[in-house]
């Protein structure tokens, strides 16, 4: 029979399925979903209302990425106890590799609640707004549409690249 550390078990879980989900689904919106939206217009939106305001996609995707965060930061803090040092912990390969992650994905989360779950929901407000009045956007609601895509284009690359890179130093953390 193998010993089992149940406190690594749960939080390897904890930090490892939430987190292959929030890097999944920040690759479909941001690689599919965004730009096809952005394509087709206006005729997106009730699909958008959908999954951002009726499903929580956003808020969804932000709580995968602050329980990865914090699972992970937990199992951190236990490693640097078991080292017993920050300078020990840090100074090894793998415990300056988890740090590097560590920060990159918590960076990676603030980028994507601030920058794309937000701005997400802004957007579909503004649809909304527009759908309900009948007619065509104004010039303010265009404008503002616009900028709100162009936010989302950029946080959303950026917060891809940060989660490849998170992704990228852990996954190879052992072999430095």
């Amino acid at each position: 029979m193998i010993a089992t550390d149940v406190f690594s078990v749960v939080f390897r879980f904890l930090h490892i399925v939430p987190g292959a989900l929030w890097v999944g689904a920040a690759f479909l919106f941001v690689a599919f979903i965004g730009p096809s939206a952005a394509e087709v217009g206006p005729s997106a939106g009730p699909l958008l209302e959908a999954a951002v305001k009726k499903r929580k996609v956003a808020k969804v995707i932000t709580a995968l990425g602050v329980i990865t965060v914090l699972a992970g930061w937990v199992m951190w803090v236990r490693n640097l106890d078991r080292a017993g040092s920050l300078g020990d912990w840090v100074g090894s390969p793998f415990g300056l590799a988890l740090t590097i992650g560590g920060v990159l994905g918590t960076i990676t989360a603030v980028v994507g609640y601030a920058g794309v779950g937000r701005n997400v929901e802004r957007l579909v407000d503004v649809g909304s707004e527009v759908a309900a009045a009948g007619g065509p956007p104004s010039e303010a609601q265009q404008a503002e549409m616009a900028r709100l895509q162009g936010l989302l284009e950029r946080h959303g690359k950026a917060d891809l690249l940060l989660l490849l890179l998170t992704v990228t130093t852990m996954a190879t953390g052992r072999y430095w």
